[in-house]
């Protein structure tokens, strides 16, 4: 049987192999000649899924960086408190001088925790509450999907209101209440603001879950293999090449005898 390569069918053959290539890969999108319009939409799906990723890593930092701010607004509250207490109990005319300076050292140890807080209150060096800078944060693959975590100079807005400066020694009850109440507003208003900037990443996490969610699956459709069909269209491109074959074995016989037939006696 005398077959050779260039009798086969050159177009079976290929399909054969890209379809082997496709199985043994995993993908039906192996190269740009496999479809040119394919490879440009899976480039932009890659794009986007980095770059949601990327986006993701962000948001965590944000959020990170807002629960740090917040648990240190969460002790200043207390400290807050205490002291709003001391200065209630410092308003009792039962008092003697002595009593009242224990209540002083006691507040200017909450004043000092305040303080020590707002300093030392920092995420990767980043301080929310003692800082009116904001953080802008890149939460999308776009270049315009940004978003600002906002932020407080509490340590200039407690010194305006007078807060370092309270004694419970010698000021009145109200200027010593205003100054605390004052400070207490400027917490739970920054404490209100961080909450809906991390309600605000949190729903921009979900989104980009769902859409990277969403791209993988459209990218996977274009770019994975269908083993089921793949199986099918290989099986019968096999068969073909079997027909094929066995074909040119015949004519190759035919043309044998046909030869045999004009050989001179």
């Amino acid at each position: 049987m005398d077959i050779t390569s260039t009798g086969l069918n050159s177009s079976l053959t290929n399909s054969i192999a890209s379809n082997s290539t496709q199985m043994a890969s995993g993908k039906q999108v192996n190269t740009a000649a496999d479809s040119p319009a394919a490879i440009a939409l899976l480039a932009q799906f890659t794009s986007q899924i980095s770059g949601n990723s990327a986006a993701q890593r962000n948001i965590l930092d944000g959020t990170s960086a807002l629960q740090v701010a917040q648990g240190g607004l969460s002790k200043i509250t207390d400290s807050l408190q205490q002291l709003r207490e001391l200065g209630l109990q410092s308003a009792n005319g039962t008092l003697n001088a002595g009593d009242k300076a224990s209540i002083q050292k006691q507040a200017d140890e909450l004043l000092a925790g305040i303080s020590d807080t707002l300093q030392n209150n920092h995420f990767n060096d980043q301080s929310l509450i003692n800082n009116d800078a904001g953080l802008t944060l890149q939460t999308g693959a776009n270049n315009d999907a940004q978003q600002v975590i906002p932020s407080f100079d509490l340590s200039s807005e407690f010194n305006t209101a007078g807060l370092f400066d309270i004694d419970f020694t010698t000021d009145s009850l109200s200027n010593t209440l205003e100054s605390i109440d004052t400070a207490i507003n400027l917490t739970d208003t920054a404490n209100a603001t961080f909450g809906a900037a991390q309600n605000r990443l949190d729903s921009t996490s979900a989104s980009l879950s769902s859409s990277t969610i969403n791209q993988a699956t459209a990218r996977s459709q274009i770019e994975d293999t269908d083993y089921a069909a793949a199986i099918s269209e290989q099986t019968k491109l096999l068969l073909q090449r079997e027909v094929e074959i066995a074909l040119l074995g015949q004519a190759n016989a035919q043309r044998g005898q046909v030869l045999q037939l004009l050989k001179p006696s």
